[in-house]
């Protein structure tokens, strides 16, 4: 496994390899058992993504708590968890935690509103430190306290040469995410299709997972 190994790969391995019982060990016997039939020394970053991931499986911590969702966000982005020091996610780290995060662990169709309100409002809060006013789609579920075309491009409305200076740095800022997020899950489906699985197809694993963000898979694999 290498160090840029995704989340969604290790934990579809650990299924196909040990079945879901894995989810209900400590993280003690996962690394052990995984270091062990693998005959690796699992990197730690790696190991913060799998653990991360097993956890978005089996609670919902990711969705209801504002503290465990930075945490998630940052370690699937690939920091290293640091139980110690304060890491507050910014917007691409963000996007990139919720894109991984509906892969592994979509909510109910029936939930429109699965996040709760103080993340949706943390989300926002970067969205605003960031000076992001049309944000990507995946994060359009921020709640923002104040329209921000108010003290964004807005606030240069009589200024034609700097309303079209923020307006770009604007765009570009979101665009950069996107690419971000279509490069990542291109890397993603990558990864997965060359598992040896046991059980199913990776091909198939990789479009019913794309699919399932409203995604064209075709286009990614």
């Amino acid at each position: 496994m290498g160090r840029g190994t995704f989340a969604t790969t290790m934990v579809t391995l650990l299924v196909d390899t040990y079945g879901t019982e894995a989810f209900a060990w400590s993280p003690e016997t996962i690394e052990m058992e995984v270091n062990d039939d693998f005959e690796i020394q699992i990197p730690r970053p790696n190991l913060d993504r799998l653990l991360t991931g097993v956890n978005l499986m089996t609670s919902d911590d990711f969705y209801r708590s504002v503290a465990d969702f930075i945490n998630y966000c940052n370690i699937l982005a690939g920091d290293t968890y640091d139980p110690r020091t304060w890491d507050p996610a910014d917007s691409a780290e963000i996007a990139w935690g919720i894109t991984e995060g509906l892969l592994l662990s979509p909510p109910e169709d029936d939930d429109d509103e699965p996040f709760s309100p103080e993340i949706t409002a943390y989300i926002g809060h970067m969205l605003d430190e960031e000076g992001i006013i049309t944000p990507p789609d995946v994060l359009r579920i921020a709640v923002r306290d104040k329209d921000p075309t108010n003290y964004g491009v807005g606030a240069f409305s009589d200024d034609p040469i700097m309303f079209d200076a923020v307006h770009d740095l604007e765009t570009s800022k979101t665009e950069e995410i996107n690419m971000a997020i279509r490069r990542g899950l291109q890397a993603l489906a990558q990864q997965l299709e060359t598992l040896p699985l046991r059980n199913g197809s990776a091909k198939d694993v990789v479009k019913q997972m794309i699919q399932s963000l409203g995604q064209p898979s075709d286009s990614l694999i």
